[in-house]
């Protein structure tokens, strides 16, 4: 039987059956070689003649003062976890055989209760916001104002590269944008929205979402507040609005797990509520096809699987034959794709850029967060204002920087 060396000193010696030996120079134990047999009751022999009569405990607070984890050594008795906490890790030391529990309180979920009326909930806390009534606009061109990946609730601060992100700095970021459409002086001026409305519905988008949000920002409180500051700062501010477009992303799910929800529940309040307001909405899923003055655009997120298919064969499923079509997408946080190693080395042209057609990543509102920053790429903040051109064969992109 193969056997371990371990350090013992002469009272742990005897305890074992061992013949205590002189102790090394310098130490105050010697070598003993130990079956496995011997090595647990050597656990159970420290553990019990451990001097420490309370259980040590090191504690661990967040920035606000509230409890994060607590670290505790076990004794030959179990710690009772406290209620309201889970145990994250348990270990024990190689060389003394103690061992030490981790825990934290629990997270807070909420998910979709299948008995609560949400619906009848979001439209009694909505009946203090204007209905919206649309006026009679003058003829001419029509524009387009494209925004992605607001991240609503999402709060970042004091990152080495990453601007700084909150709900406060999103609404000055929407005014911005619909003071900016507004010099085009459109007749008409229709919302594209590429999903990712909010950073989560249930704090628990990613691992460590909860820790990028800002206080409440999760659940019906997300959605009704999101909705009243989307119109108080962004849609009530365009002149001559028109219709509005909105695709689901990835974050705009109602649960914690994206297998669960794969079709932006989140994203579908915030349409039903502007509909129920009177705003002209349509929403999808996965992809929204419109046409305006002569250009027809072709809406998705980025995340579906659609996306790994070519610009003509998305054009081909999705567009209007004849007209000009342009894929826009968003997602990325970014305006262009990134290229790993591989796909740099086996690089070849492909024409997202046609004489019929156009593909482009739209710029995102959000700034980053660690994720993004850690991962080595970060992004300024934007959005996109087109056109048709004087011939209404073509696009013309106007890309804002924020």
């Amino acid at each position: 039987m193969k056997k371990t060396v371990k350090w013992l000193n002469k009272k742990e010696a005897k305890a074992l059956g061992f013949k205590p030996k002189e102790n090394a120079p310098g130490r105050k134990q010697n070598r003993y070689y130990l079956d496995n047999e011997k090595i647990e009751d050597l656990r159970t022999l420290r553990l019990q003649t451990n001097k420490r009569e309370f259980v040590e405990t090191q504690k661990k607070y967040g920035k606000d003062g509230e409890l994060v984890s607590t670290l505790e050594k076990l004794q030959s008795k179990p710690v009772d976890v406290p209620e309201n906490f889970e145990i994250v890790k348990i270990s024990t030391s190689k060389t003394t055989g103690q061992q030490w529990i981790q825990y934290k309180p629990k997270e807070e979920k909420e998910q979709l209760d299948p008995e609560f009326d949400y619906l009848g909930e979001l439209e009694k806390q909505l009946k203090g916001v204007k209905k919206f009534k649309y006026k009679e606009s003058k003829k001419g061109k029509e524009g387009v104002i494209t925004i992605t990946d607001l991240h609503f609730g999402a709060y970042i601060q004091g990152m080495k590269i990453t601007q700084d992100f909150s709900i406060t700095i999103l609404c000055d970021m929407l005014q911005y944008a619909a003071k900016k459409v507004n010099k085009f002086a459109y007749s008409k001026v229709h919302v594209h929205c590429l999903g990712d409305l909010i950073e989560s519905f249930t704090g628990l988008n990613h691992k460590n979402s909860w820790k990028g949000l800002d206080k409440g920002m999760f659940g019906v409180s997300a959605i009704k507040l999101f909705v009243e500051l989307f119109i108080k700062h962004f849609l009530s501010n365009i002149n001559n609005l028109g219709s509005i477009k909105l695709v689901a992303g990835n974050h705009d799910r109602v649960t914690s797990d994206n297998n669960e929800d794969v079709d932006g529940g989140a994203a579908e309040l915030v349409a039903w509520a502007l509909k129920l307001l009177g705003y002209d909405i349509e929403f999808s899923t996965s992809v929204i096809t419109h046409k305006v003055d002569g250009i027809n655009y072709i809406l998705n997120h980025g995340h579906l699987g659609l996306t790994k298919l070519s610009t003509q064969e998305v054009c081909w499923k999705y567009g209007e034959k004849g007209v000009y079509n342009i894929i826009m997408e968003g997602h990325l946080h970014s305006r262009i794709a990134k290229l790993s190693a591989n796909q740099v080395k086996n690089f070849k042209m492909v024409m997202d850029d046609n004489v019929d057609c156009r593909r482009m990543v739209c710029p995102s509102l959000f700034t980053g967060n660690s994720y993004s920053e850690y991962g080595g790429w970060s992004t300024g903040a934007g959005f996109i204002i087109s056109e048709s051109n004087i011939n209404k064969t073509k696009v013309d992109i106007y890309d804002i920087s924020i």
